[in-house]
């Protein structure tokens, strides 16, 4: 029989039955009546009992129900299973009774089986408590057993699973507990709640309360419910004041506001119980003090005064939260201070007295008194007193060294400070005083250097004269008197600012020191005499002098440093200035040093490196540059053979080496830079030797088994040394690698599987046989880092070394290697992955137990606060990782089961609950599910969201003298809101009229804060804010209202606060000037004003009285204004107040002048030094007069005298102002006609009658830059040719400036829009600064001079450049003769060539092109126009047409010697000592004839008799012709030959980029479309010979003009200089071009005669080769690479074997 599992099946048989036909169907072993029993959670389609009946004959059987059955159970109609077919629940239905009848198929009786299935109720629902959270207060004080809260748990489980069985309290408690659960309460223990120890609580308990049910069967389940406890304080304590008694002394100068002391009191109440707040309840008398609310500082609130009050008693009450209150007294001292200021009476002194006065002499004495008893007096002079004057201690003011008014100082204002310690009282006192004249004007000597180049006109120098009087005793004029070595004129002193100005021109050579006399006057009766020295300083102008400027040295590689090399270049100045060496060296490697006029060795030689340095040393005098060139040749020598880097070379290589492959690399050097080759020293079969890369290079598979080694010997030789290397090879034996049968394998195990268990074999297999190298051992690599898995190293079975961890990893990847026991060993890896079965073993857990979060009160509705995340480390397996969140609490949050996110549910208010505890449960879906528990305690944080509020009314009065920074309120406030109370801002509105009050904007303190007038305010309504601190920010106002009180304050006040009045000389007194009047806005006797005349400030005392009530000034004494022209007086008003108060005002009292004196110009001459370019109407000088007259007898008119020649000339160019004297320009001078102007200038005066004086003007006339440079001619007609053999400078440009000095210096430039390839230095020489390409070029040149302003030419110069070539156009004149001879005939040799032009080209024109100098012959190279037309700028469109090389060779009619022959004028050529005349080019050039046309002739005789003759003169030509290239060839040969022992060579010095012509260039055409290819060379400098080749007149060709062909120069394969030829692919540049002449004597004498081979060197493909300018060594120049090497010294060179002259 089949049953279900988990289905117990209780059988009972029933007795009772029907009875039924033998053949009917029987039950078999089995009762009638059944009763099953069946979990409620059986599952759907369990089969829970199988009816087991028989029938005979094979007959099959039907099951069914009698009446229609149950709706949760069916039956199988053909083999009696009863399944469940619905869900089941005991609470819903509990026990089902149905019936079975079994019968014959089709048949209907049969056997009944009567069913009972009781259902079994499972623990399904967890205890639930209601509320979830469950909030009660209770007091600190409750007694034991109290009831704190009543718990409600229900468990809708039935049957035999009782529900909330045990309820305790889980945690949320102290450690000493303070609840117990009794009964569904929640009761309070026996030890005590003590409410101030809960602080770190927040004086709230939350006890999570636990209930869990007793199932019969299946797992218990609990249910949890949070119950919050807020503690209710009860106030216990009196506040406590520490300190006590408590005493203090304070200053009664203490400032308002000071903080006297700061009370301290504790309460051991918790929360607002022990929050204390302070004030002072008595003993305040006047309101002294205030007392802050909460920090319990007392300050001063108003001045204290000892005199008044010694002493406060203050009450200070301490209240608590609770209204607790403690009181204690607060001493308070006041000590005295000095507090009276000193009186002086007057306040004002003035006095007047000579400079003169003795030191020690008392000038006046103070009256001042203190009526503080026992107060010393204390004198100071704070200001005026200049060191000069002193106090005594009793007052009186004395001299203390000389006075000063003859440093300036013509008064002392004195402030004297009297105290008493504590205060101060300021006394003026005027002292005048009246000068005496005590000195004479003193001169020092003085010394200037001034350069010999100084323009005239230039101050260079600066009298400074002393006299120690002061005005009007010091009043200075210059003289000079003589002058030392010159005229008095030579310079010129300003006579008012002393100022001497250069007037002639210096010279150091001539006069080098001047020694200048002059006399100074004061005015009076001194004067002074002073010496001026002018030393002349001498200008640079001479360049250092070197007697050799070439040096050719050879030195030894083998040198040691710091040799001289040099000992002197024996280098001077004439200027005997201080010499500067330096050098640059090429190559740049630092190897020499120039020191003190000498060449030293810096580093070390090597000829393998650098065989050759070029030195440029130059010698600076601070201005000039000298340069020598100096070539330094390294002399070789023998180091050593080739040598091995490595000698020993040991190599292993496997049997299977592949041929071809490089065994090893010899390496060997050679200390001399030389060639070797590396060879065998025999034959080794499989290998070949690269001799010259050094490679080993298999030849044939190697065979450990044949052999095991290898021995190649290597020589490495230079051809004359050799060494010898070995290179060992051994022969290694391949050993094959282990195999895995798969490269991955896969396991399984269970994640708490016991050690020692199997997981599986991974092993390898090595198909090596014999020794060790098919030895295999396992072993893991990685992926075993847990420790997990172990492996057999032999078989390769892994196997469970510790327990595995399914949360920890669920997979493990191991890479096991099979390593084999070869030399060297080989491996094979594999990995194996083993997979960790899952078992659901661990609860959702969350990071921590307890989570804090704050949020705004203000949070909106559905505002997310924070989300909640749990962890379950399970498997997803059964959902044992899946879990879902709950919150059963009354807080205003909630959670969302799935996400964990909590959100505000209900709005927030901090003010009624300022904190939240919910307790979150993660249970997961596991059977049986785990739970998790987390508490979430959310914090409310206050939002500013009410206004603060003051505390009090605010109303008083004060009298209107109160002093600045007394107290008038302290304001109080307080806000609602968390910390609201602490930080206050206060402001005032509005009201403080004047800014008479000042705020304190964090304590409230209202202070004075500045002097109250009642007059102006009477009343103050300051509107105050109060702002708290919150964000934003809230406010309230408050108004605040101040009575101004009345006191006598107001000082008299003047009407006018300065006065000025006349009063003419001699007016009779008493005479009233005027009334001075003064108001008091006071009121009666304070009121009442009286006048007197305080002092006098300026003038004499006892002139003037005053009505001492009306305040009228009148006239005393006699005035005199010569004496005293204005007077000052100090006048005083003062009421009758007490004390009395009083105002001071300035009266001027001006005396009138009569009209009785003559103007006096300042100068007994006027002159000065002025530019002609000075604009009209300047000021050229003021020849200022002085009329001590006023009005319009003092005013002076200013004219020229017209009565002198001189007055008439200077009027056309100068005016003077009527009003000022000064000197204006009319009209513009000019330097080169008037160089000076001397006048008369007349001042006078407006009065009757008037009243005039003369004064002597000169004006000196200095010249500025005002001409222009002005080029002369401005056209130039030149020619260059497209080499740069010759062309250094092109033309000479020359323009010229009127002005003088450096004013007339000129430069030149081209415009920056050019861009032709020309440049033009300061002396106007024209170059080309890049090469020529165009037939023809058109520049401009501009001229400037170096004056300031700089003028330009406002017409530049135009030069025309046509360019020819050298080779087709210029002819070569051989002179036996020098350089200096030809010079002197050069002219006339010229002339005499243009002439046998002439005779064929007009207006021809011959140049010469350059000279060579050959010491004792030169070569001049010439070429010719044919025609002038284009010397016109007119003509600029027109071509110039040359004279071919060929045409200038006919027309000169050489003879066989290649002499000139044609006569002109019967002028013979001998004087010129003609050797040749040659062509500079390789070839004839002429032009290509024009062709005639001619008319057609129809006669054939005449065509016949025509190409006869033709053929004729064909035939005749080409005889003569041969016959004159036989005769040159023989005289060539004779030429050439001793042309070898007299070489003429040609410097090239090339500076910058440098172009070769290729030597495959192609024909140029006439009109130069087709441009000379160049290819860029390196900077060179060379030495070349020029000879001409034999075949150079015999190559003739008829080309159009100025369009020859090219020279093709042919590559040279020989040294350069092995016989006579002139293929030289070398040319400059023409940028900073030099042509000069260089005998081979110049080059030293360290050339030696011998004959040196040349050293084997590998061919360059057609190197270019070259001489090096100083050295003479040859070089050669790879012309793809352009790398140069060099090739040899010049020793043995025929070029320079001079023995052969």
């Amino acid at each position: 029989m089949a049953h279900a599992k988990n289905v117990i099946v209780l059988l009972a048989v029933l007795l009772a039955g029907e009875c039924v036909l033998a053949a009917d169907p029987k039950i078999i072993n089995g009762p009638s009546d059944v009763t099953v029993f069946v979990d409620e959670n059986t599952p759907i389609g369990t089969v829970i009992y199988d009816v087991d009946a028989e029938i005979a004959d094979g007959k099959t059987l039907e099951y069914k129900f009698i009446g229609g059955g149950p709706g949760k159970f069916i039956m199988n109609i053909n083999n009696g299973e009863l399944s469940v077919s619905g869900t089941l629940d005991f609470e819903d239905v509990n026990r089902y009774q149905f019936i079975v009848r079994v019968t014959e198929t089709g048949k209907i009786n049969g056997p009944l089986v009567g069913f009972v299935v009781n259902i079994l109720p499972l623990n399904k629902y967890a205890p639930e408590f209601t509320p979830k959270i469950l909030r009660v207060n209770i007091s600190e004080t409750s007694p034991s057993d109290s009831v704190v809260a009543d718990l409600t748990c229900i468990d809708i489980d039935n049957g035999t699973n009782p529900g909330c069985t045990t309820i305790s309290i889980l945690f949320g408690d102290d450690t000493i507990p303070k609840f117990k659960v009794v009964n569904n309460q929640i009761l309070t223990t026996s030890t005590p709640i003590d409410y101030d120890t809960m602080t770190a609580k927040n004086f709230l308990y939350k006890l999570v309360v636990i209930a869990t049910d007793t199932p019969s069967v299946g797992n218990q389940r609990t249910g949890t419910t949070t119950v919050l406890v807020n503690v209710v304080p009860v106030n216990e304590y009196d506040p406590s004041i520490s300190g006590q008694p408590i005493r203090y002394k304070i200053s009664e100068s203490t400032q308002v506001g000071t903080e006297v002391l700061s009370m301290t009191a504790t309460d051991n109440d918790a929360g607002t119980h022990g929050e204390l707040t302070y004030q002072i309840t008595g003993g305040n008398s006047e309101d002294a003090f205030f007392i802050l609310k909460k920090s319990g500082k007392i300050h001063t609130k108003k001045r204290l005064d000892f005199e008044r009050t010694p002493s406060y008693s203050l009450t200070v009450e301490v209240k608590d939260g609770g209204s607790r209150t403690s009181t204690a007294v607060v001493d308070i001292t006041v000590t005295d201070v000095n507090d009276t200021p000193p009186v002086c009476s007057p306040d004002h002194y003035k006095k007047t007295v000579d400079e003169t006065l003795l030191i020690g002499s008392t000038v006046l004495t103070l009256s001042c008194s203190d009526e503080d008893a026992g107060t010393n007096l204390g004198y100071t002079i704070t200001s005026g007193e200049s060191g000069d004057l002193e106090i005594t201690p009793s007052g009186a003011v004395r001299v203390k060294r000389d006075l000063g008014y003859d440093q300036g100082l013509f008064a002392y204002l004195l402030n004297i400070e009297v105290t008493d310690t504590q205060h101060t009282t300021s006394v003026i006192v005027l002292i005048n005083l009246n000068p005496v004249n005590e000195y004479p004007p003193l001169l020092a000597p003085l010394s200037v250097i001034v350069s010999e180049d100084t323009i005239l006109g230039t101050e260079i120098a600066s009298l400074t004269a002393t006299d120690r009087d002061a005005s009007p005793n010091n009043v200075l004029s210059f003289e000079i008197v003589s002058v030392q070595n010159a005229a008095v004129d030579a310079f010129l002193v300003d006579s008012v600012t002393g100022k001497i100005y250069l007037t002639h021109y210096l010279d150091f050579e001539s006069i080098p020191v001047y020694k200048i006399v002059v006399i100074v006057d004061d005015g009076g009766t001194s004067k002074g005499t002073g010496t001026v020295t002018v030393s002349v300083r001498n200008i640079n102008d001479n360049a250092p002098y070197c007697p050799k400027t070439v040096f050719n040295i050879m030195v030894s590689e083998l040198t040691g440093k710091d040799s001289v090399i040099i000992p002197d270049f024996g280098c001077s100045d004439r200027d005997l200035d201080v010499l500067y060496y330096s050098l640059n060296q090429i190559p740049s490697d630092n190897t020499f040093d120039v020191i003190t006029g000498q060449l030293k060795l810096k580093g070390t030689l090597d000829y393998e490196t650098t065989p050759f340095y070029s030195i440029e040393i130059n010698i600076g005098d601070g201005n000039y540059i000298t340069k020598l060139k100096v070539a330094v040749n390294v002399i070789n020598e023998n180091e050593g053979p080739p040598q091995f880097i490595n000698s020993d070379i040991r190599k292993y290589f496997r049997e299977d080496t592949d041929p071809g492959t490089v065994i090893a690399i010899l390496t060997a050097t050679d200390p001399d830079n030389g060639v070797f080759t590396y060879n065998f020293r025999t034959t080794y079969q499989g290998f070949i030797l690269d001799s010259k890369s050094g490679e080993i290079i298999l030849t044939k598979s190697l065979d450990r088994e044949k052999t095991s080694s290898h021995e190649l010997n290597i020589v490495a030789s230079d051809g004359t040394r050799s060494s010898t290397a070995t290179v060992q090879i051994s022969v290694l034996d391949v050993n094959e690698r282990p195999r895995f049968s798969k490269p991955n394998y896969v396991f399984s195990v269970a994640e708490n599987t016991l050690s020692g268990q199997s997981v599986g074999k991974a092993s390898a297999i090595d198909a090596d046989t014999g020794g060790t190298n098919g030895l295999l051992r396992h072993n893991i690599l990685s992926g075993n880092e847990d420790l997990y898995f172990q492996i057999d190293p032999t078989t390769g079975e892994i196997t469970v070394a510790t327990p595995p961890d399914f949360e920890n990893a669920m997979s493990i990847v191991l890479v096991i290697q099979a390593t084999d026991q070869g030399f060297p060993s080989t491996f094979e890896i594999c990995t194996v992955t083993i997979n960790i079965l899952d078992v659901n073993d661990n609860s959702p857990a969350f990071a921590s137990s307890r989570i804090r979060k704050w949020i705004s009160e203000d949070a909106s509705v559905g505002l997310s606060v924070i989300q909640i995340f749990a962890t379950d480390t399970d498997s997803s397996l059964n959902g044992n990782n899946k879990f879902t969140f709950i919150s059963n609490n009354a807080a205003p949050f909630q959670i969302d089961s799935d996400s964990g996110i909590v959100t505000v549910r209900n709005s927030l208010d901090r003010e009624t609950t300022s904190r939240y505890d919910m307790v979150i449960t993660a249970v997961d879906r596991g059977t049986p599910p785990l739970t998790g528990f987390l508490t979430l305690e959310i914090f409310l944080t206050d939002v500013n969201d009410n206004a603060p509020f003051f505390i009090g009314t605010y109303d008083t009065s004060i009298p209107e003298d109160v002093l600045e920074d007394t107290i008038i309120f302290v304001f109080t406030s307080d806000d609602i809101d968390e910390d609201g109370g602490d930080n206050f801002n206060y402001t005032i509105l509005s009201g403080n009229l004047y800014s008479s009050f000042k705020l304190d904007s964090s304590n409230g303190l209202l202070q004075v804060a500045s002097n109250l007038n009642r007059e102006l305010v009477d009343k103050f309504e300051l509107v105050i804010q109060v702002t708290d601190s919150g964000i934003p920010s809230r406010s309230t106002s408050v108004t605040a209202t101040i009575n101004i009180k009345d006191v006598n304050d107001e000082y008299p006040v003047f009407e006018i606060s300065s006065n000025t009045f006349s009063v003419k000389e001699h007016t009779v007194s008493p005479t009233v000037l005027a009334q001075i009047k003064a108001t008091d806005s006071d009121e009666g006797f304070n009121a009442k004003l009286k006048y007197s005349i305080a002092t006098n400030w300026k003038g004499a005392s006892g002139m003037f009285g005053i009505n001492d009530t009306s305040g009228e000034i009148y006239t005393v004494g006699d005035f005199d204004r010569e004496v005293e022209s204005e007077y000052l007086l100090w006048v005083r008003v003062q009421d009758h107040g007490s004390p009395p108060r009083s105002a001071e005002v300035t009266v001027n009292i001006t005396i009138e002048d009569l009209n009785d004196n003559t103007p006096i110009f300042g100068q007994k001459e006027y002159s000065v030094y002025v530019l002609e370019n000075l604009d009209r109407g300047s000021k050229v000088l003021s020849t200022g007069a002085v009329d001590s007259d006023e009005g319009l007898n003092g005013e002076i008119k200013y004219e020229l005298d017209y009565t002198t020649q001189e007055g008439l000339l200077a009027d056309n160019f100068f005016g003077v102002r009527s009003t000022s004297g000064d000197v204006i320009l009319k009209r513009r001078m000019d330097r080169e006609t008037y160089d000076d102007f001397t006048f008369t200038v007349i001042a006078r005066d407006s009065g009757s009658p008037p009243q005039s004086s003369k004064v002597n003007v000169t004006i000196y006339v200095l010249d500025v830059n005002d001409n222009r440079p002005q080029f002369s001619p401005d056209f130039y007609n030149f020619e260059a040719s497209l080499t740069d053999y010759c062309d250094a400078s092109i033309t000479v440009v020359t323009a010229v400036d009127s002005d003088l000095g450096i004013n007339a210096l000129v430069t030149y430039s081209i415009p920056d829009d050019n861009t032709e390839p020309f440049l033009v230095d300061d002396s106007g020489n024209v170059k080309a600064n890049a090469e020529l390409k165009e037939a023809k070029y058109i520049i401009e040149i501009m001229s400037s001079d170096k004056g300031d302003p700089e003028m330009k030419s406002l017409k530049n110069a135009i030069i025309r450049i046509d360019t020819f070539k050298a080779e087709n156009i210029v002819i070569t004149f051989y002179l036996d003769m020098t350089l200096v001879s030809y010079l002197s005939v050069e002219e006339e040799l010229i002339n005499h060539i243009q002439e046998v032009l002439r005779a064929s080209f007009p207006t021809a024109y011959v140049k010469r092109w350059c000279v060579e100098d050959n010491v004792r012959s030169v070569l001049v190279h010439v070429y010719a126009v044919k025609s002038d037309i284009t010397e016109n700028v007119n003509n600029l469109h027109k071509d110039k047409k040359f004279v071919t090389n060929g045409e200038f060779i006919n027309l000169l009619q050489l003879n066989p010697s290649e002499i000139p022959t044609v006569t002109i004028n019967e002028k013979s050529w001998d004087k010129y000592r003609i050797e040749k005349v040659v062509p500079f080019g390789e070839k004839l050039i002429f032009p290509t004839p024009a062709k005639v046309v001619t008319t057609e002739e129809k006669d054939d005789l005449g065509l016949i008799l025509g190409i006869f003759f033709g053929l004729l003169v064909a035939l005749i030509a080409a005889i003569i012709i041969l016959y004159l290239v036989w005769r040159r060839k023989l005289c060539r040969k004779k030429k050439d030959s001793e042309n070898t022992k007299r070489p003429r060579v040609q410097i090239i010095e090339i500076r910058g980029v440098g172009r070769r012509v290729s030597i495959d260039e192609e024909s140029e055409t006439t009109d130069n479309k087709n441009p000379i290819n160049k290819t860029t060379t390196t900077t060179v400098s060379v030495v070349t010979p020029f000879q001409l080749s034999e075949s150079k007149l015999h190559d003739v060709e008829k080309v159009e003009a100025l369009g020859g062909p090219l020279i093709n120069v042919p590559s040279i394969e020989k040294p350069v200089f092995d016989g006579p030829s002139r293929e030289v692919s070398v040319l400059s540049s023409r940028q900073d071009f030099k042509s000069v002449t260089l005998s081979p004597s110049l080059l030293g004498n360290t050339m030696s005669n011998a004959s040196t081979p040349l050293p084997t060197k590998p061919a360059l493909h057609n190197p270019n080769r070259g001489r090096d300018f100083v050295t003479g060594w040859v070089f050669e120049e790879d012309p793809e690479t352009q790398t140069r090497k060099w090739v040899r010294t010049p020793d043995g060179d025929p070029i320079f074997d001079v023995s052969r002259e």
